[in-house]
């Protein structure tokens, strides 16, 4: 019998691909802080060749990164439960070094998968590209396989002016998008904007997002009345901070748009559930894929359409978000993938593909995906490989 395929290699570029300046936020609104489009990019390779790929937000130390990712070396494919990685070193957690017994303790066998390892997202999706590479098949069997073939995205834009707003929609018409999804606050003038964008098309829809910063329903009850009757918002995501989730509910009885809820942290997806307060779910893919899925598989269950969340990511994590989005029945609502098409590299060697307002799976075994090794070493600011050479 065959021995199980170890992993042989581990390389990681920490890369910094800018956004194109004439698509981020219009000047008045500031610039981004710095470190934001900082990002991982990881390739696993197994003793039999076979390459799986990964791209997450840069955070935690480096020497913790290093440490984690090296030790992957040598371990059997098999041995990886992708759901939770134990990526923790030993010792590094309080229950690995324990205090004196108590027979009040926790099972810690029962805590562990509480505490997801931040670069959890990133390595499970290396090792699911490389799972579903070696399998010969799309990296959507992995959740059951794909209910389509292309998934409904959004263009995205910042805070920007009326005339800015005119100038995103026109692009991401010319580029194939049928909707637009837009940052804001309270301050920001929001009814002129859906004006103008309506004027530059009265098809195109827009999600518009507030990050909370609406503040509270008295604050912003007639902005949104007035926003509503321009005819465009077709969704509402998070116009108040999430504790205030019987805002949330009220809202959407005064509402045509529909009101979607960020789900973060993830254990805040029951409450959302029972409150009433939303008409749809943004689900990033922060806590990994499997988490994704699970959580997409819950508000199905009630009933509720989802998006997949992004990050303005490249090419390597939208690919799996396509994938992901593709498994989920209830994955209807659009996305907002758009990061390929707002940054000077995607990092892939061929262009995801954008029709009538959707983008298309990538066909082939895994993510469907090359990387161009070429624009990944322009991008790098630094390169690190277990073994060493």
């Amino acid at each position: 019998m065959a021995s199980p395929p170890v992993i042989a290699r581990v390389r990681v570029w920490e890369v910094t691909v800018p956004l194109l300046e004439e698509w981020a936020a219009s000047p008045v609104f500031g610039t981004n802080p710095p470190g934001i489009d900082d990002r991982y990019v990881l390739c696993i390779t197994d003793g039999d060749g076979f390459e799986g790929w990964g791209e997450a937000v840069r955070s935690g130390s480096r020497s913790s990164a290093d440490e984690a990712l090296s030790g992957l070396v040598e371990t059997p494919v098999s041995d990886f439960r992708l759901s939770f990685l134990d990526l923790w070193p030993e010792g590094a957690l309080y229950w690995q070094r324990p205090p004196p017994p108590s027979p009040y303790a926790a099972d810690p066998a029962n805590l562990q998968h509480r505490l997801r390892h931040p670069l959890q997202a990133l390595v499970e999706t290396a090792l699911s590209d490389l799972t579903a590479r070696r399998a010969g098949l799309p990296l959507c069997a992995l959740w059951g396989g794909a209910w389509r073939d292309r998934v409904l995205v959004d263009y995205w834009m910042p805070r920007t002016t009326p005339d800015h707003a005119v100038r995103c929609v026109e692009r991401g018409i010319a580029l194939g998008f049928s909707g637009v999804k837009l940052k804001t606050s309270l301050e920001d003038p929001n009814v002129e904007r859906l004006e103008a964008i309506k004027q530059a098309s009265a098809e195109f829809k827009v999600t518009v997002d507030a990050n909370g910063r609406f503040y509270r329903l008295g604050d912003a009850i007639s902005v949104l009345r007035e926003m509503d009757r321009v005819g465009n918002m077709a969704i509402l995501e998070d116009p108040f901070p999430r504790f205030h989730l019987e805002e949330f509910a009220e809202l959407r009885r005064r509402l045509n748009a529909r009101l979607v809820v960020h789900i973060d942290p993830p254990e805040s997806l029951w409450n959302v559930l029972t409150s009433g307060a939303a008409g749809g779910l943004n689900i990033d893919g922060a806590c990994g894929l499997y988490n994704w899925r699970m959580q997409a598989a819950a508000a199905a269950h009630a009933n509720l359409p989802v998006w997949q969340g992004s990050g303005i990511d490249l090419g390597i994590a939208t690919a799996a978000q396509l994938h992901l989005s593709a498994s989920a029945p209830n994955c209807t609502l659009p996305g907002d993938q758009a990061g390929p098409w707002l940054r000077e590299s995607h990092l892939l060697t061929r262009d995801l593909e954008v029709e009538n307002g959707h983008v298309l799976v990538p066909e082939g075994p895994g993510m469907g995906v090359e990387v161009d090794l070429d624009a990944l070493d322009r991008y790098c600011a630094r390169h690190r490989a277990w073994p060493a050479g």
